[in-house]
């Protein structure tokens, strides 16, 4: 393809994009794609994967556990990532609005697996859910609660 009809067809995507990509529609997707999010992280706590039947068709039981933790670590990734950029830019520019966010979302997570590892017995995994309420939550708090603009 020669450079000008690259430049054509890259202008035609743009176009595309911003008019389909406007405000409105921005926070209609990720707000559907949140919900999504939450509904399949509640299946994903009350049933696992295993109940997929398309998991129990294309992963191997010898591998479960393994690719499991993998799963579960990668998310734990992904999320320490968002934290790091949105958390030092909530401090930085004294963002109330995105603090609030980090705590709900913090929070959430924190209750869910403190429930259910005090359901299934696993109560040093209660206490770490404590510690981290303390060690992530408190900073936003006080952030929330300062007077600074």
């Amino acid at each position: 393809m020669t450079a000008g009809i690259q430049m054509f067809v890259a202008e035609i995507i743009k176009v595309k994009i911003n008019k389909s990509m406007n405000k409105h529609n921005s926070i209609t997707w990720i707000s559907f794609v949140g919900i999504i999010g939450v509904f399949f992280g509640i299946f994903y706590a009350l049933f696992g994967l295993e109940s997929l039947p398309v998991y129990k068709k294309f992963v191997p039981n010898a591998v479960y556990t393994a690719w499991s933790n993998g799963l579960y670590g990668s998310t734990f990734i992904g999320f320490s990532v968002l934290l790091f950029f949105v958390g030092r830019h909530a401090f930085q520019t004294n963002n109330k609005t995105l603090m609030k966010a980090l705590l709900y979302g913090i929070m959430s997570w924190l209750v869910v697996e403190a429930f259910f590892s005090f359901y299934f017995g696993i109560y040093i995994n209660v206490l770490v859910d404590v510690a981290l309420t303390l060690f992530l939550g408190l900073p936003l708090v006080l952030g929330i609660r300062s007077k600074n603009k």
